[in-house]
């Protein structure tokens, strides 16, 4: 006889699950394909976190009157983040959401919950990209690159 139960079955994740390096890219929108003519001058860019090979990935667009001034400036609050396990960052990041402000929240969370999904989905060659290829394409792109 089975119990009748609710049961979560979780897959262990086996790699490391402390963040390695984050990235993030302004791009240059103009230069992009396929880009409304709208969106040509948002201040609009990628994040990407990652455990090892594994990457998370979160787009941001920052309204107009509320883009910073200096893209390493204010992505340098997140270097503390650097060598934490998920769970801590995550807890982190609510901690610290208020003094962030909302668009870093957001596009935070949501790299780091990229990063979770593609870490629980196992490793698969759509989750482990080259890093060279991912690099090559973003500083096509770039204006302006901070990794930490």
């Amino acid at each position: 006889m089975i119990a009748d139960c609710d049961v979560e079955i979780r897959t262990e994740i086996r790699v490391d699950t402390r963040i390695s390096s984050m990235e993030i890219i302004r791009y240059d929108m103009r230069k992009l394909p396929f880009i409304a003519r709208e969106h040509s001058s948002c201040y609009c860019g990628l994040f990407k976190i990652s455990c090892g090979n594994v990457h998370g990935f979160a787009e941001f667009e920052l309204p107009i009157g509320s883009h910073p001034s200096d893209l390493v400036k204010w992505a340098s609050v997140f270097r503390v983040l650097k060598g934490m396990e998920l769970s801590q960052a995550t807890q982190f990041i609510q901690q610290h959401q208020e003094l962030w402000g909302n668009e870093r929240k957001l596009f935070l969370h949501e790299a780091v919950s990229n990063l979770l999904l593609n870490l629980e989905q196992g490793s698969t060659s759509d989750v482990m990209l080259n890093r060279e290829e991912i690099r090559a394409f973003l500083m096509q792109y770039a204006l302006t690159y901070y990794s930490f």
